[in-house]
C-alpha cells in the first residue's frame, strides 16, 4: 500500500479557502463544508480525508462568508474590567474556553471609549451578541442610546443603584452575605477593623462592600475607618498600594483587622505589613475580595471573598446561546452567591 501523500499548501500567498481543500480532496466544496460541519451525507473515509487535509493546511473558515450564508458572525463581544487585574484576566480565559466549545470567537472590547466601541461593533453587525462582566455603566449607556437591545448578557456585581431602562438578561453576583461573614469574623477577634479602598470614589459610591462594612461597624458600636490609598482606578498597581499603605501605617494606629476592596490590593497590603515587621494574622488579620488563585500561595495563605467565576461564565454563555436561538424569550436572570474563604490570614 502506498503511503498517503501529504497535501501541499497552495503556492499563492492568499488564505486557504474551502476550494483549496476541495481541490486537494477531489470533491465538491459543498462536500467539504458538510464534512467539516458534521452535516450532510459524507462517508467516513471521505470525511476523515477532508478533515486531515484541512488540519494539515491549517484551514480556517471564512467568517465573513459564513455570516452571509447563516446570518451569524460566529463572534461574541466581551466587555470587562481592566486586563491588568488578574481577576478579569481569568474571567476572559474562562469565557474564551466556553465560547471555544461552541466554535465561537471572542472579540475583546477594552479601551477608553468602550461604550462607543460597543455601539459601533453592534451597529456594524460585527458580532452576534455581547457578554458584559462588571461593565454595567457601558451596558447602561448602550441601552439608553440604542433603540434595539442586542443579544446581550450582563453578569457581575450589581450595585444598589444599578438600573437599566430596558430588560436585559443578567446574572447577579451577590457579595452581601460573604462580606457580612468576613466582617463579623473580624469584629469578633479584632479591636480595630478598617476597610481599604483604592481611591475616594470607591469609598463614596453606593457599593455593597463599603455599605455592609459601614452598617456593621455602626451596629457594633464601632467607628468606621475607610483607608483611601489614592492609587487611582488601577488596583493592579501593587507597588503603589504597598508604598501608600506603609506611609499610612507609619502615621496612624495600625488596625488589627483589614478588609480590602479586592485581592490585588490585599496582596499589596500584605507586602506593606511585612515591610513594617507586622505578623499575619497575629498582629493584623487580612482579607481580600474576588478569589484569585494567587491568594493561596502566600505565607500565610490569604483569606478572600470568592466570586463564583466559573459558574458565572458558564451560565452567561448558556443565557446568550438561548437568546440567540430564541430572541423572544422572557428575560433570563439568576443570582449567584460569593463565599468567604478565611484561610490562614484570619484567626481561627
Amino acid at each position: 500500500m502506498n503511503p498517503i501523500e501529504k497535501p501541499r499548501r497552495p503556492r499563492d500567498d492568499g488564505a486557504i479557502t474551502l476550494q483549496h481543500v476541495a481541490d486537494l480532496a477531489g470533491v465538491h466544496p459543498m462536500t467539504v463544508s458538510n464534512a467539516l460541519k458534521g452535516t450532510g451525507r459524507v462517508s467516513d473515509i471521505t470525511r476523515e480525508k477532508i478533515q486531515r487535509i484541512a488540519r494539515e493546511l491549517d484551514y480556517r473558515p471564512n467568517m465573513a462568508a459564513r455570516a452571509l450564508v447563516t446570518g451569524r458572525t460566529g463572534s461574541v463581544a466581551i466587555s470587562t474590567g481592566p486586563m491588568s487585574e488578574h481577576f478579569y484576566a481569568h474571567i476572559l480565559h474562562l469565557l474564551e474556553a466556553e465560547l471555544k466549545t461552541s466554535d465561537y470567537k471572542m472579540l475583546f472590547l477594552r479601551s477608553r471609549e468602550i461604550g462607543q466601541d460597543l455601539s459601533s461593533t453592534l451597529r456594524n453587525n460585527s458580532v452576534d451578541g455581547v457578554i458584559a462582566i462588571d461593565s454595567f455603566p457601558d451596558l447602561r449607556e448602550l441601552t439608553r442610546v440604542s433603540s434595539k437591545i442586542p443579544c446581550c448578557v450582563y453578569a457581575g456585581v450589581f450595585d444598589p443603584n444599578d438600573v437599566i431602562t430596558r430588560p436585559v438578561d443578567h446574572i447577579k453576583v451577590d457579595l452581601g452575605d460573604a462580606v457580612r461573614e468576613a466582617i463579623d469574623k473580624l469584629l469578633s477577634t479584632c479591636e480595630r477593623v478598617a476597610y481599604v479602598v483604592s481611591n475616594d470614589i470607591m469609598s463614596d459610591v453606593n457599593e455593597v462592600r463599603v455599605n455592609v462594612y459601614r452598617e456593621m461597624m455602626v451596629a457594633a458600636g464601632r467607628t468606621p475607618e475607610v483607608i483611601k490609598l489614592g492609587i487611582g482606578g488601577d488596583t493592579s498597581r501593587r507597588d503603589l498600594t504597598r508604598r501608600n499603605m506603609v506611609e499610612y501605617l507609619k502615621t496612624n494606629p495600625v488596625p488589627d483587622g483589614l478588609l480590602c476592596q479586592n485581592d490585588e490590593m490585599a496582596i499589596g497590603v500584605y507586602r506593606a505589613l511585612r515591610d513594617l515587621g507586622l505578623r499575619i494574622p497575629d498582629d493584623v488579620q487580612l482579607i481580600g475580595c474576588d478569589g484569585i488563585k494567587d491568594m493561596e500561595y502566600f505565607d500565610p495563605a490569604l483569606g478572600s471573598i470568592v466570586q463564583p467565576s466559573e459558574e458565572m461564565c458558564a451560565l452567561a454563555w448558556q443565557f446568550l446561546q438561548r437568546r440567540l436561538a430564541n430572541p423572544e424569550l422572557p428575560v433570563q436572570e439568576a443570582t449567584l452567591s460569593a463565599r468567604f474563604v478565611p484561610r490562614d490570614s484570619v484567626k481561627r
